[in-house]
């Protein structure tokens, strides 16, 4: 294939994006909801742990020995809650460890299906969803460790526990990993794609993404484009993430200082939860809209058919 209509793709893909809404709803809004209120969980608790840490002046301060404590004098208090909500921190653990694959998954099988004429909904891309989702999701965890976001944990973790010094030492090797994690997506772009839509092996997937990559370097371009849509998407959720923590903070401080503290609280939760819901959805779409670029490129670029070194070309 000689050219690709880049511009053609994506408005495709908007087009498309816009006229699924359930597939926004199942496989983009829900996933997007349990990731975001857990990043968000994380990162309030790096704040508070920056705050209890010795750059703040708290040397004897410990994050997570607080929530420790506060989490059993909460048990001891609300004997009533603790089961229910052991129950629902359960439930809620299982969905975030599983459902954004398997809804990742489902997805794509939808919007392969339907690029390929195929009559596919929210059902059939759960039912063959499953099919792939083990193997998708062993994938994630092996990749995982050098994912952006885990990066920046693990920087955040050297900080507070051995110190700005340690730290700049580290930096060079921070920087490394920073570079093998951008060259290890753009060589693994496709592996989910061969996973969910060829049924292939974990690590088969991942050679023959490499090599995906590599036959098509003309489309370097395109690539790049597809990776800033995802940066894009990666910089709105951090956006959010850090910025409802603080609308939470910011409001319920301020009312709080004109009237009760309860109704800081209670309207901070409103304007948090109101925030979380707005921004998971927007996350959804951008979700959706991204996995369906990716895909159609990926259907694209399988379909060409690349000449090896012993073939003859007539004329």
């Amino acid at each position: 294939m000689n050219f690709m209509d880049y511009k053609k793709i994506i408005v495709d893909s908007w087009i498309y994006t816009q006229n699924n809404k359930k597939l926004i709803l199942w496989f983009g809004f829900i996933p997007s909801l349990l990731t975001t209120t857990v990043n968000i969980y994380l990162i309030a608790y790096q704040i508070f742990a920056f705050k209890k840490s010795y750059i703040f002046g708290d040397d004897e301060g410990s994050a997570l020995e607080e929530v420790v404590f506060f989490m059993w004098d909460f048990i001891k208090t609300h004997l009533n809650w603790t089961v229910p909500l052991i129950i629902i921190a359960a439930i809620f653990g299982v969905l975030y460890f599983l459902f954004p694959t398997l809804a990742k998954a489902s997805s794509l099988q939808v919007i392969a299906r339907n690029r390929n004429g195929q009559e596919a909904g929210v059902g059939t891309g759960l039912k063959y969803g499953i099919m792939s989702f083990l193997q998708l999701f062993e994938y994630h965890l092996l990749i995982g460790t050098f994912s952006f976001f885990s990066l920046l944990i693990e920087m955040s973790f050297v900080v507070r526990n051995l110190g700005p010094v340690i730290f700049k030492l580290m930096l060079p090797v921070f920087f490394i990993f920073i570079i093998i994690s951008f060259a290890l997506t753009l060589l693994f772009t496709y592996a989910d794609f061969f996973i969910v839509i060829d049924g292939k092996g974990v690590f088969e997937s991942m050679k023959a993404s490499g090599k995906l990559v590599i036959l098509s370097w003309k489309h370097t371009v395109l690539i790049t484009i597809l990776m800033l849509l995802i940066g894009v998407r990666v910089f709105i959720q951090a956006i959010m993430v850090f910025a409802i923590p603080a609308l939470i903070i910011v409001i319920t401080g301020y009312i709080a200082t004109i009237t009760l503290p309860v109704t800081g609280l209670l309207i901070g939760g409103i304007v948090g939860i109101v925030a979380l819901f707005f921004a998971s959805y927007l996350n959804g779409v951008i979700d959706i809209f991204s996995y369906t670029v990716w895909t159609y490129t990926f259907l694209a670029l399988t379909s060409e058919k690349h000449v090896s070194a012993r073939e003859v070309v007539e004329g």
